[in-house]
């Protein structure tokens, strides 16, 4: 079966003759990225998933004593606050160290971690603004997450090593990652052209481990972003969604650009009770090291 229509075919062909053209794409900023990020995130019931899923299937099995967690690429925090709120008066100490490079996301993280006056559990919350380069750690962590984070870095590989490195014995590492679907077709292609590599996705990730004859499992989430908004002109909320979507500045790419963008996205949505829906999913895996 096909994966993409012949209509679709050809909108993601003239894309990729567009996005080739470009003498260069403007790139979101640390701000832009931030902001854009929280809106495409809240417009999603895929984090809801993930983070069900991770309570019962890793935070529920944590030992109660003392853990420490370490979260590559963690943003503003908005998923770590949730992971930590869920374990507060589960467990007598928390050590978690989140790694980020955007000093403003940084900056927020600290705030949100910040825990004061908590009943029966110490929490120990801190960040490194820098960029992962597979550092050494030690091997001290019993909780190590990429949520989403893994596309960012230099070279995914050694990262993902790197991650595995720094778990204590029965330790679980836990990557958040896309499939390469139609929801990434367009990010995918501007990638290449701004980084001059390909994105990382799910298909690579399992290839990684295979080739590393690690354990692992995955689970598939499906998932919806609401982009009712996106097809609005007039909308902000929608720009920055299909900004993040594309990971770029869509007003000022080329016209005809935008609007085979709109006209691909239009074309994989779906419509329900009046409100516009594109699939949203994502694989989770989990590696545990004996």
């Amino acid at each position: 079966m096909d994966r993409y229509t012949s209509e679709q075919e050809k909108i993601i062909d003239s894309i990729n003759r567009s996005v080739a053209d470009l003498e260069r794409v403007h790139a979101l900023s640390d701000e832009d990225y931030a902001h854009c990020l929280e809106i495409f995130e809240a417009s999603s019931d895929q984090r809801f998933g993930i983070l069900n899923w991770l309570e019962i299937n890793v935070l529920s099995q944590m030992s109660k004593g003392s853990n420490s967690i370490l979260s590559i690429g963690c943003g503003t925090g908005v998923f770590d606050e949730q992971v930590l709120q869920n374990l507060i008066g589960r467990m007598e100490q928390i050590k978690y160290l989140g790694i980020e490079p955007n000093k403003l996301e940084a900056a927020e993280f600290v705030k949100r971690m910040h825990v004061k006056g908590v009943e029966n559990t110490v929490v120990d919350s801190s960040v490194l603004v820098e960029k992962f380069r597979g550092r050494s750690f030690g091997k001290d962590f019993d909780l190590v997450l990429l949520v989403h984070s893994i596309y960012y870095l230099d070279d995914r590989n050694d990262a993902i090593d790197a991650a595995l490195d720094a778990l204590s014995p029965g330790g679980v590492l836990i990557i958040v990652v896309a499939p390469d679907e139609s929801l990434n077709v367009i990010a995918n292609l501007i990638w290449q052209r701004q980084m001059g590599h390909k994105s990382f996705f799910s298909d690579d990730l399992r290839l990684h481990f295979d080739t590393l004859g690690v354990e692992y499992s995955e689970t598939r989430i499906s998932a919806n972003l609401n982009v009712t908004n996106c097809f609005n002109v007039l909308s902000r909320e929608g720009r920055d969604i299909i900004d993040f979507t594309v990971q770029a500045r869509t007003d000022l790419l080329p016209e005809p650009l935008q609007k085979d963008i709109f006209e691909f996205l239009l074309s994989i949505s779906k419509v329900e009770a009046g409100k516009t829906y594109l699939p949203h999913p994502v694989d989770i895996f989990r590696c545990r090291k004996v």
